[in-house]
C-alpha cells in the first residue's frame, strides 16, 4: 500500500501540472462533490465543527451547502499542491487577486528577531507560505513545522518539493530545537493556530465552547520577543486568492510565561473567530477541534512553552 501511495503521488505531481488550470479546478471540485456524497465521515466531521460556528437557526440544507463548498475548496488545494512545483513566479503572482499587509511582515523581519507567523487551515493556506517564500526570495528562511506524512517516502518527496520552492519543512515531532534555532537566526516560521496534534496547548473558549488550540506561535513570540503575525488567505470564486497579513498582535510580556502565552492564544482566537465567522466555507477543518467532539487523549509530549 505504501508503494502504491508513493507512485500515485509521483503520478499526481507529474500529471496534474499538465491539466489546463480551469479544467483542473473544475475536476478537483467534482472530486469534492464525490467526497461530500460518499465520504460521510469527512462530511459529518466538518458539520460537527460547523455546528459550533454557524448560527443556531441556520437551516440544515444551508449547513450542507457550506460543507460541500469546503470540501470543494479542500480538493482544489490538492490541485494547487500537486502543481505548485511547476508554477513560475509570474504564475504565482497571477493567482493572487490582492495582497494586503506585506509591509507588516517586512517591518517585523527588519527587527532581526525572526517572525512567529501563524495561519489557519483557511482558504488556500499553502499559497500563503508560497507567497512569503517568493516575497523574500531566499533572503530569509521560511520554516514550517508539519506532521509527518505516511509513508515516509511521500513525506520526503513533499519535503523536496517544498525545498525547491524555498520552504523548509520540519517534522513536528523533532522540530522544537530546529525552529528555535531558525527563529533566533531571523527566519519566518509558519505555524498552525487552529489544530493541536500534540494535545499540549491550552483549552480556551472558542466560539463559546472549550477547545484545545496550539500555543507554539504564542509561546515562541512571548518567550523570545519575536513579532507574532497572523495571515489569512481566501479562495475567491474565480480561484484567485485574497491575502491579508495582519499587524503584529500586541502581546503581554509580564515574565509569567504560562499566563502571557495563554493571553496571546486568546488574542489569536479572537482573530480566528473573526475570519471564520465571515467565511465559514473557507475553514477547511475536517478533524474535531472542540473537546466535546473528541475522544479522550492522553499525551505526555512537552508543551511548546518548554522550548
Amino acid at each position: 500500500m505504501d508503494t502504491l501511495t508513493l507512485w500515485l503521488y509521483r503520478f499526481a505531481i507529474w500529471f496534474v501540472p499538465l491539466l489546463p488550470e480551469r479544467f483542473g479546478y473544475w475536476l478537483f471540485a467534482r472530486g469534492g462533490d464525490i467526497v461530500f456524497y460518499l465520504n460521510t465521515g469527512a462530511r459529518r466531521a466538518y458539520e460537527k465543527n460547523l455546528a459550533h460556528i454557524a448560527p443556531a437557526d441556520m437551516p440544515r440544507p444551508a449547513r450542507a451547502r457550506i460543507a460541500q463548498r469546503a470540501l470543494r475548496n479542500s480538493m482544489k488545494n490538492y490541485f494547487d499542491l500537486f502543481r505548485s512545483h511547476r508554477l513560475s513566479e509570474t504564475q504565482v503572482w497571477a493567482q493572487l487577486d490582492s495582497v494586503v499587509g506585506l509591509e507588516h511582515l517586512d517591518a517585523a523581519i527588519a527587527l532581526g528577531k525572526g517572525v512567529a507567523g501563524g495561519s489557519a487551515h483557511f482558504g488556500n493556506f499553502n499559497m500563503f507560505v508560497h507567497l512569503t517564500a517568493l516575497h523574500f526570495k531566499n533572503k530569509h528562511e521560511i520554516v514550517v513545522p508539519v506532521e509527518r506524512i505516511k509513508p515516509p517516502a511521500v513525506f520526503e518527496l513533499v519535503t523536496q518539493q517544498r525545498a525547491a520552492q524555498g520552504i523548509e519543512l520540519a517534522p513536528s515531532d523533532t522540530a522544537a530545537r530546529l525552529i528555535l534555532k531558525k527563529l533566533r537566526a531571523g527566519a519566518v516560521l509558519g505555524l498552525a493556530i487552529d489544530l493541536d496534534p500534540t494535545h499540549s496547548g491550552p483549552i480556551v473558549n472558542f466560539f463559546g465552547a472549550p477547545a484545545q488550540l496550539p500555543d507554539g506561535a504564542a509561546a515562541l513570540a512571548v518567550k523570545y520577543n519575536a513579532p507574532l503575525i497572523l495571515g489569512f488567505i481566501r479562495r475567491l470564486d474565480n480561484n484567485q486568492c485574497a491575502v491579508t497579513i495582519e499587524p503584529p498582535l500586541e502581546l503581554e510580556r509580564t515574565g509569567n510565561l504560562s499566563r502571557d502565552t495563554r493571553a496571546a492564544v486568546e488574542k489569536i482566537v479572537e482573530r480566528l473567530e473573526f475570519w471564520i465567522r465571515q467565511y465559514p466555507e473557507q475553514w477547511l477543518m475536517f478533524q474535531p477541534v472542540w473537546e466535546e467532539d473528541k475522544p479522550s487523549v492522553t499525551n505526555s509530549k512537552p508543551k511548546p512553552t518548554d522550548l
